[in-house]
């Protein structure tokens, strides 16, 4: 199987666990392999942006239209020169005005540019009950209906870590910021396989509440050996 299809089966969540793990531990090793898993995510981020980007474009003819249009037959006077001056002005300014609106509403925050999470995988664990849909919800960014299902999962299996921490995300994606850093304080140092996801993730809580101090704080205390360690500097650097 090509790299480029291993990681769409990746990213989609398709694989099974043994293969998953093997596919992780690859990633570890291989620095090509993982920066093609984030191009790759980056990717998919646009793409999932895309929708919106459409929209507003659909909108700028008319915001256009509405804002400079001149009414047809209408009466045409002649301006001092000096008012015709100041008229250019305000709609040149105007018009990088909008442009920048428009520039602006395109962009991901930082918080977004940041929040970027591996596919949720629940079904191999889960022997009585099919909880794809929980997996689908997650990975196709639907974090309210993600998180009704993973309470009900984490009720039904509450030591299922993995299930904790994605819920976790489910809550600061849906803006119940204190629950969600509630979620990831709960991570103790002995659970290695997820401290680091968690710890990195109640930096990220605080930036999606807008508090940059704490975002500071809580990516300062990052494990020196967190694979997280380049993102929280570069992110240091735009706060």
């Amino acid at each position: 199987m090509e790299n480029s299809e291993r990681l769409d089966k990746y990213l989609r969540g398709a694989m099974d666990a043994e293969e998953k793990a093997g596919f992780e531990a690859q990633l570890a090793k291989d620095a090509e392999l993982a920066k093609a898993l984030e191009l790759q995510r980056d990717m998919e981020l646009f793409l999932r942006r895309n929708t919106q980007r459409e929209a507003l474009k659909k909108q700028l003819p008319a915001i256009g239209k509405d804002y400079f249009q001149t009414a047809q037959g209408a009466k045409v006077i002649t301006m001092p020169r000096q008012r015709r001056l100041f008229l250019a002005a305000a709609s040149l300014a105007a018009a990088i005005a909008l442009f920048f609106m428009v520039r602006w509403a395109l962009s991901p925050s930082l918080f977004e540019s940041y929040a970027q999470y591996p596919p949720l995988a629940l079904t191999e664990k889960s022997a009585g009950a099919d909880w794809s849909q929980a997996e689908t919800a997650f990975n196709s960014n639907n974090y309210a209906e993600a998180e009704r299902l993973l309470t009900q999962y984490t009720a039904e299996y509450p030591s299922d870590r993995q299930a904790a921490l994605y819920l976790g995300i489910c809550n600061m994606e849906t803006g119940k910021i204190e629950e969600a850093q509630t979620a990831f304080r709960n991570f103790t140092p002995e659970e290695t396989d997820f401290k680091d996801f968690a710890d990195w993730y109640l930096a990220l809580s605080y930036l999606k509440a807008g508090d940059k101090t704490g975002c500071r704080q809580a990516l300062q205390q990052l494990s020196p050996n967190s694979p997280f360690q380049q993102k929280a500097t570069d992110l240091l650097q735009k706060l």
